[in-house]
């Protein structure tokens, strides 16, 4: 499945989540992880997140930002195996329920937006005439389960394993001047592994 560059957004998009994760800064943890997202209807593809959490006192409850970039296929007015490339930033909150022991599970909750670029060529090209608009954006949001467990000898760096599912909707007007605002549902699960670093 072709893949389009995408560096202007995903560059946008990173900023905003530094400028959102700005409790990061004590306390902090970076994680940068990478699976695969099974959309609930199309064909799965690649997800890569970037997460920046800031913790309370005791290390259980964070808070932060992530963003998230997700390729996969759908279906979008009908016509099957689209292109989408969605482009995500959440608040994000975890709990972790043991943080001091060598292993420990956690669940957390993430809200925000995505932008959705999608292959609209193919689109028009099944309705023989320019109907959908390339970019959307709408409502993003995911459940997490996870386990963590400490890399021995090295205090600061973790490795972990989390699923996902979440909802996300996109929102897009028609190209053809219709008063039409078409939307799609690209939620879905996912499933990735990642290594988490504490500053």
């Amino acid at each position: 499945m072709a893949r389009r560059s995408k560096t202007g957004g995903s560059l946008l998009l990173f900023a905003a989540l530094l400028l959102l994760s700005g409790t990061a800064t004590a306390g902090g943890h970076m994680s940068l992880q990478a699976g695969g997202f099974v959309p609930f209807q199309g064909d799965a593809g690649p997800t890569v997140l970037l997460q920046l959490l800031g913790s309370n006192a005791s290390a259980k409850a964070r808070f932060g930002g992530e963003f998230e970039y997700r390729g996969f296929d759908s279906t979008i007015m009908g016509v099957r195996n689209v292109d989408v490339d969605s482009y995500a930033i959440r608040a994000v909150w975890q709990q972790h329920f043991m943080p001091d022991a060598p292993v420990t599970p956690y669940i957390g909750l993430g809200i925000g937006v995505s932008i959705n670029d999608v292959d609209a060529s193919k689109v028009d090209r099944a309705y023989g005439r320019n109907v959908r608009h390339a970019t959307g954006a709408g409502p993003d949001g995911v459940f997490m389960l996870g386990i963590q467990a400490k890399i021995p000898g090295l205090d600061f760096m973790s490795i972990f394993g989390e699923g996902r599912v979440g909802f996300s909707y996109d929102f897009s007007g028609r190209a053809d001047k219709s008063a039409t605002v078409e939307t799609e549902n690209f939620g879905g699960a996912s499933g990735s592994g990642g290594i988490r670093f504490r500053f």
